[in-house]
């Protein structure tokens, strides 16, 4: 009896092992995201892309193969910092059409991303 017991556990143990990385993987789906440089009316960068949040960090796949990462900052709501060190802030608009944007303001510009 005790071996089954132990044999049970084990068994219980490896299925939780074998599930966490599908419990931890993002929440994904397809953008579309722009890239606008500090103080530019119009976007230099346009392209679809994969937006991605796990337990808050964010992700951003651009078509071409490029990333972004934005880690949250777990003592002010809104705002990650880069792959470099650098703040990001969260800010939502709405396009001329009304349709929501998320958008992330960075050192040097800003991502919008609808769809998100």
């Amino acid at each position: 009896m005790k071996l089954l017991a132990i044999r049970i556990g084990s068994a219980l143990a490896a299925c939780a092992t074998l599930s966490f990385p599908l419990l931890a993987q993002a929440d994904s789906r397809q953008a579309y995201c722009r890239y606008f440089p500090n103080g530019a009316r119009r976007a230099t960068i346009a392209m679809p892309c994969v937006f991605s949040m796990n337990q808050g960090n964010v992700g951003i796949r651009w078509q071409d193969g490029v990333s972004d990462y934005f880690l949250l900052s777990r003592d002010r709501p809104h705002t990650y910092t880069d792959e470099r060190g650098g703040t990001v802030y969260q800010q939502w608009s709405e396009d001329s059409k009304g349709t929501r944007v998320r958008i992330f303001k960075m050192q040097n510009g800003s991502i919008h991303i609808w769809g998100s």
